[in-house]
């Protein structure tokens, strides 16, 4: 469980620190408000699938103890 609360920090991290980069970059650039770029894709989907799947998959570790499978997520755990 410290391995998956640890994975889902780091994506936080990124997801967050992205959404920052993508703020100041096109700020900087003046980029028109409103103008699609795949920078804030990059931060959604890194808050999104990274952080809050990871999440789901914790609390479902949590209830369910699905490490306890040797074949299911023995690649992870």
């Amino acid at each position: 469980m410290k391995k998956l609360l640890n994975t889902a920090f780091i994506y936080m991290l990124a997801g967050v620190a992205s959404g920052l980069f993508y703020r100041e970059f096109t700020k900087l650039n003046d980029f028109p408000e409103g103008e699609f770029t795949q920078l804030g894709l990059a931060h959604t989907h890194l808050l999104t699938l990274g952080f809050i799947v990871l999440l789901i998959v914790l609390v479902i570790e949590k209830v369910f103890q699905i490490s306890r499978s040797p074949k299911l997520f023995a690649w992870f755990f």
